[in-house]
């Protein structure tokens, strides 16, 4: 149903070189077109469980809950997730030939629909409500791919997620989930001390262009990251504290000559950062051989 792809070197986005490439694949826009709700649904469900268990109130915004929620790291997830989506989306409508300015306002638009109907949902929780700020972090984050194509520069900007996937029921998070009657209910998107929200930066890509990029150290990136300490605990001398590392991440792109299927699949891979050395710098320095 879909044409043969490449990639282009100059940007990230797909091109086609299929005779009918200038042609839209009508049965794969409307394969999209259903399983996009369905993908939507699936998001929806998820978060159902793990979010809004509690019965539901009229619609309301946030009240101020939300800018004392986690020390604002989960408006870091809201960006990164957008981001992810926006990317897959566009990537999806490419696939089916439409114009390069539809796939990228395209998969933005249906990266904020994603966000929004779960940011609205928020808004009949009792406790919780709309959040503004949370659908800011939204928006920026769907359309920082649109941006990533207009302005080259912040091309070598990129965003990435990690999680300490070392979990033990004796963590602070569990402590509380467990006083709060949730013993059995842990759900990742909520335990902010074992996220990392990380930004790269190119730098050979911005100095050294004419390095071959799949050398090393060229396809190694400068990263810096946030995380948090405590953000939910039941011990009051226990402070909520935000964690700032600075480190490397591992840029999987650059390993690939030639930009095809497998740099594909690598562009998706290089949103979760891998283990890297890193260096604690806030609130407290302490290094790392590996960190998430």
């Amino acid at each position: 149903m879909f044409s043969s792809l490449t990639f282009s070197q100059e940007n990230d986005t797909i091109s086609h070189y299929s005779d009918s490439a200038k042609k839209v694949n009508v049965a794969g826009l409307v394969t999209v077109g259903a399983v996009t709700p369905m993908a939507l649904a699936g998001v929806y469900v998820y978060m159902h469980h793990a979010w809004w268990s509690e019965s539901s109130s009229g619609f309301h915004f946030d009240d101020g809950k939300d800018l004392k929620y986690a020390r604002n790291l989960d408006k870091l997830g809201h960006f990164t997730a957008s981001y992810l989506a926006s990317t897959a989306f566009s990537d999806i409508l490419r696939l089916t030939h439409v114009p390069e300015n539809w796939a990228l306002f395209g998969g933005a638009g249906l990266s904020v629909l994603n966000a929004t109907i779960i940011e609205i949902k928020d808004g009949f929780a009792p406790f919780w409500g709309f959040s503004v700020y949370d659908e800011m972090a939204n928006v920026l984050g769907a359309f920082y791919p649109v941006l990533q194509a207009k302005v080259p520069f912040f091309q070598h900007i990129q965003f990435r997620w990690s999680y300490d996937w070392n979990y033990s029921y004796e963590t602070e998070y569990y402590r509380y989930k467990v006083a709060k009657g949730s013993s059995s209910e842990y759900f990742f998107i909520d335990d902010y001390d074992r996220q990392y929200f990380g930004m790269t930066v190119d730098w050979a890509g911005l100095f050294c262009k004419k390095q071959p990029s799949y050398k090393f150290p060229y396809c190694v990136d400068f990263a810096i990251a946030l995380s948090g300490n405590n953000l939910k605990t039941l011990d009051a001398n226990k402070k909520e504290e935000l964690e700032l590392y600075v480190g490397f991440d591992i840029n999987l792109t650059k390993l690939f000559r030639k930009k095809q299927v497998g740099y594909y699949i690598c562009k998706y891979l290089n949103f979760y950062h891998l283990p890297m050395p890193a260096l604690q710098v806030a609130p407290r320095g302490k290094g790392y051989w590996l960190l998430y």
